[in-house]
This record gives structure tokens, C-alpha cells and sequence, in this order.
């Protein structure tokens, strides 16, 4: 008994590190076997991201710059990176290898992530808020799927999370240069950060924290050198956009049905974008209800997670405004949902000259409900009554077993390349670096480049309409290889290949019998040809088997060259 009295005694001398040795433990539990099976599964070169295909393949140029010669997807998308962001790839890159800094980067990321919310849970409302906003992070499949494939958008949660950490202390300076660094890796974040720093200058003066004794005219200097950073940092990635004509907005979306209802992108990713109320229901959800097994199945609450989620964000917010009533840092952090508001609103209505509005959204609302959720009842942790102090930990114990989850392997990655397929690629490889090929965009095609590092006409994933010039050149090469691709004449495909110094065809035997679908405006483009081709036969069956390359499952390479 007394052995047990004395090691209570050491216990409550150090209750931090007790506490914290205890929130570790049960992660470790609840989520350790899963972010390991992740990082494995991450391991995997034939399974990745599917955007990987659009912002990483390109920077294989920085390991070898006579990949991708003339190809001007690459030069588009390199062109297109955030100048910070691009910076790190350019230095690391040839160091670890593009793709492997690619799969390392965002568990480092994470863990910035993690270390933010578990210091403002834990500040707000103690070690019990401080689990619950880490396992619901780590349980769901949105949080680290946002980041894998480190993308510039995976920087935009750790940039937004430590932007509120520096709320919470009042660290105004540490906010600015947030803001700034943000604007290289991920502009929207760059955004939010800089609308939080405007209003929490515009906080009383006991509330500003390092700010507090800040005349107007200092924090308006600090306002405008912000600012101008952020524009200097930006600048470089607008300059290098500029060949490529003006964005695409609502306003040219007849003109340019690529970026339409029928078009490239998601209906999430065009407009018209939902007002915040909408917009923010389904990141909510996604952060806050858990993937895979639920701690306890019986009671889990996940079936109807959209309600349950919102009412947990909205007692959050309650008991928010209740802590701010008493502590200034609870008023500041209440400055990141009315950035977030405000830097939706402006996106919402200046599109797409501040980004989509679904940017702001996709990352800010995770991070407002991860806090707001677990911190809900902060305002009863120091209660002089004893119940009073146990009212936070019960809460997350049943918003954990609510809501919660061990969270799942395959977060973030969506493309996994089975067996059958690999040959295919392990063959494509073997071609020059030089080497240009035409195929028939599919789910197949697209991952050409990112696990061959050889060109590919064109893509479906590369096939962004967010410029008028890359819109227009990638409608012209779609329209091209779709009358060649099925035309009856040999001479003719052999006419394309040099016009677009195209060195090789992938053919689809498959496409001989069903014709292959794509977004507007190509699908007459494509209904004409194959029809025309079906009807005198295609020049795919007519061409000389010297011009095989090689035939794997359905697919034959033919050497244009030979034609």
C-alpha cells in the first residue's frame, strides 16, 4: 500500500507526463497496427495517390532532365507548382528520389499535424481532448489521405493547424511568417492564415497576445509586409503561368465544356460551388467520422455520422463561446472559423481568381472540427467541483467510441496496379527516354508516366482545363489521336505520328469492339471516328507486324517509325 501511495505521490507531481505517457499508450493501441500497415502498404511502388499522376511525375525531371523532353504537360504542370513547395522537391529530389520523398513527406506531416492538435486540445480542455482530437485524426481516412502522395495540398493542414497553435499562444510574428511560408506551399492556406492575422489584429488589445501593446500603425506595417511577402512568393508561379493564357471561369465554361457540368472535373471541383453551410457538411464529416473498426461496434454511432459529427462540431463551438468568455486564447482561436468564413466567401465570389472556394473548405474545416469537438466542455476542466473535472473525459470517451475508428491502410491511396498489369509497364520502361506515346486515355494510360517516366500524348489526369492555352493544345491532341487512333487508313495514323512526333501507339484490342468514352466536347469526336473506322476496318488490324513492338494481355506496341 504505501509502495502504491508513493508512486500516486510521484504521479500528481508530474501529471503532464504521466498523462501524456498515457494518451500515447492508448493511440498506440487503438491506431499503431494501422498507420504501420499504412506506411507498408505506402512501401508498395504500384500503390500511390492517383493525383501523383499529375503533380509528381513531372518532377523526375529535377533527377534526370532529359526525361520528358518536349513534353509540354510537364512543362505545364512544373510550371504550375507553388514556388516553396517546388523549391523542396528541386533540392530534395535528386538527394531521396522524387517518389520516395513523396511517400516519406507526408508522415512527417502528419506528425506536425498531430503534435498542433494534441497542444491546443490539451490547452483548451486537457489530456482527455487532446486523445480525442488525435484518434479521430488517426481514425479517419480523410486526415492523412489529404497528405499522402505529398502533393502541394499536402502541406495545407499542418500550415492551417499550426496557424491556429499560434492563435492559441498569441504569437502574431510566428502567425505572419506562417502566412507567408503557406503562400509557397499551398496559396489558399497562405490565404486563411493572412485573414486570420488581419482579424486578430482587429481583436481589444488584451486579446492580440504578443500584438497587445501594437500601435494601428504596426500592425498595419505588419499587415502590408505580409502581404507583399506573399505576393513575392506568388509571384514567380503566376509569372510562369502567363504563356498559358487566362484561367478558365465561369464566365468562357461555355466555350470550354471541358471545365462544365459534363467536363473534366467533379462536381465539388466546378461550378456552381454551394454556399459554406453546404459546402462544409461533407469535410466535416470526412475528419471526424472514423474509417475501419470501431472501438466499441455496438454503440458506434458512425451509420448516421453526418448528423452526429455536426452536433458534435456544434456543442464545440457552444462550449468555445462559453471558455471565451474567460480566457483571451479561446477568443483568438475563434479568429480561424471567421478567416475560414471570410476567405470562402471571397473565393466564393471572385472564382477562380482566388482558387476554387472548395479549397478553403477541404482543409480549414477538418482542422475547426478535430478542435472544436474534443474541446467542447474545456470551460469545465478547472471547476472547483470534482465531477466538473471529469466531464471532459467522459465526453470524448463517448465521442471516441461515437464516432471513432482505428482508421484504415489504404488511406489517400486510391491507385493499386494488380499483378496482370505490371508487365505492360515494366516493358514501356525499356523505351527511350525520348520516346512519345499515344494511347487511349484510361486508368491504365494514366499511370504511364509516374511508373515509366516515358511521355504519354496526352492523359486524363494531366487533362486539367484550368487554362485557355493548355485547354486548347490538349483539345487539339485528344481530337487528333481520336480520328487517328481509329482511322482505316495506315498512311494516315503514320501522317499523326509525325505531325505530333508521336514515336509510338499503344492500340487496345479491347477498343476494336467497344468504343471508349470521355468527358465533353470529345464524345461526337469520338462517336465519328470509331464509326468511320468500324466501317472500313481499322488500321490498328491492317498494320505490318514488323511494326510490333510487343503485345502484352490486350495491348500492342507498334513502333511508328516502321509504319
Amino acid at each position: 500500500m504505501r509502495r502504491f501511495r508513493a508512486l500516486v505521490a510521484r504521479l500528481q507531481e508530474h501529471p503532464r507526463a504521466w498523462q501524456s505517457a498515457l494518451v500515447l499508450a492508448v493511440l498506440a493501441v487503438l491506431h499503431g497496427r494501422t498507420l504501420l500497415g499504412h506506411v507498408a502498404m505506402s512501401l508498395d511502388r504500384f500503390r500511390f495517390n492517383d493525383d501523383v499522376r499529375v503533380l509528381i511525375h513531372p518532377q523526375f525531371r529535377w533527377e534526370d532532365a532529359q526525361l520528358f523532353p518536349h513534353d509540354p504537360a510537364v512543362d505545364y504542370f512544373l510550371a504550375s507548382l507553388p514556388e516553396c513547395y517546388r523549391l523542396v522537391y528541386r533540392a530534395l529530389g535528386p538527394l531521396v528520389g522524387v517518389a520516395a520523398l513523396s511517400k516519406a513527406l507526408p508522415y512527417v506531416l502528419l506528425a506536425v499535424v498531430l503534435a498542433c492538435l494534441a497542444r491546443i486540445a490539451g490547452r483548451l480542455s486537457g489530456a482527455a481532448a487532446a486523445l480525442g482530437a488525435l484518434s479521430l485524426a488517426l481514425g479517419s481516412a480523410y486526415v492523412l489521405g489529404r497528405m499522402v502522395g505529398g502533393l502541394p495540398r499536402a502541406f495545407a493542414l499542418p500550415f492551417l493547424a499550426a496557424g491556429a497553435l499560434a492563435l492559441v499562444e498569441g504569437r502574431a510574428r510566428t502567425l505572419a511568417l506562417l502566412a507567408v511560408l503557406a503562400a509557397g506551399f499551398y496559396p489558399a492556406a497562405g490565404l486563411t492564415l493572412g485573414a486570420a492575422l488581419a482579424l486578430l489584429f482587429c481583436l481589444p488589445a488584451r486579446d492580440r497576445g504578443s500584438a497587445e501593446t501594437w500601435s494601428l500603425k504596426v500592425r498595419g506595417g505588419w499587415l502590408v509586409l505580409t502581404a507583399l511577402l506573399a505576393v513575392l512568393v506568388v509571384a514567380p508561379t503566376a509569372w510562369r503561368l502567363r504563356p498559358w493564357g487566362p484561367a478558365i471561369g465561369p464566365e468562357l465554361v461555355a466555350a470550354y465544356p471541358e471545365a462544365g457540368p459534363n467536363g473534366r472535373f467533379d462536381p465539388m471541383d466546378r461550378a456552381p460551388f454551394p454556399a459554406l453551410p453546404q459546402a462544409a457538411a461533407l469535410p466535416m464529416e470526412a475528419a471526424l467520422v472514423g474509417d475501419g473498426d470501431a472501438p466499441i461496434p455496438a454503440l458506434s454511432l458512425r451509420k448516421v455520422g453526418g448528423l452526429v459529427a455536426a452536433s458534435f462540431v456544434f456543442v464545440g463551438l457552444c462550449g468555445w463561446a462559453v471558455l471565451a468568455r474567460r480566457r483571451s486564447d479561446a477568443r483568438r482561436l475563434l479568429v480561424l472559423p471567421a478567416a475560414l468564413t471570410l476567405c470562402h466567401t471571397l473565393a466564393w465570389l471572385l472564382e477562380p481568381r482566388l482558387f476554387l472556394p472548395e479549397r478553403y473548405v477541404a482543409y480549414a474545416v477538418p482542422l475547426v472540427a478535430l478542435l472544436a469537438a474534443p474541446t467542447a466542455f474545456g470551460a469545465l476542466r478547472e471547476g472547483a467541483r470534482r465531477w466538473q473535472r471529469f466531464v471532459p473525459l467522459a465526453y470524448n470517451v463517448v465521442l471516441l467510441v461515437a464516432l471513432g475508428a482505428t482508421g484504415v491502410t489504404w488511406s489517400g491511396l486510391s491507385v493499386y496496379v494488380p499483378p496482370p498489369e505490371r508487365p505492360l509497364y515494366a516493358k514501356l520502361a525499356t523505351l527511350p527516354p525520348n520516346a512519345l506515346i499515344a494511347a487511349i486515355p484510361s486508368d491504365a494510360i494514366d499511370s504511364i508516366p509516374y511508373l515509366t517516366r516515358r511521355s504519354v500524348l496526352f492523359t486524363r489526369e494531366t487533362h486539367m482545363p484550368f487554362h485557355v492555352g493548355y485547354a486548347d493544345l490538349m483539345r487539339r491532341r485528344a481530337r487528333a489521336l481520336y480520328a487517328a487512333y481509329f482511322s482505316p487508313s495506315v498512311a494516315e495514323l503514320a501522317r499523326f505520328a509525325r505531325q505530333w512526333g508521336v514515336t509510338h501507339v499503344l492500340f487496345d484490342r479491347r477498343h476494336a469492339i467497344v468504343r471508349p468514352t470521355y468527358f465533353a466536347p470529345f464524345e461526337a469526336d469520338i462517336a465519328a471516328a470509331f464509326d468511320h473506322g468500324k466501317a472500313e476496318g481499322f488500321a490498328m488490324s491492317k498494320l505490318p507486324a514488323s511494326a510490333t513492338v510487343f503485345e502484352v494481355g490486350p495491348y500492342v506496341l507498334d513502333d511508328t517509325t516502321r509504319l
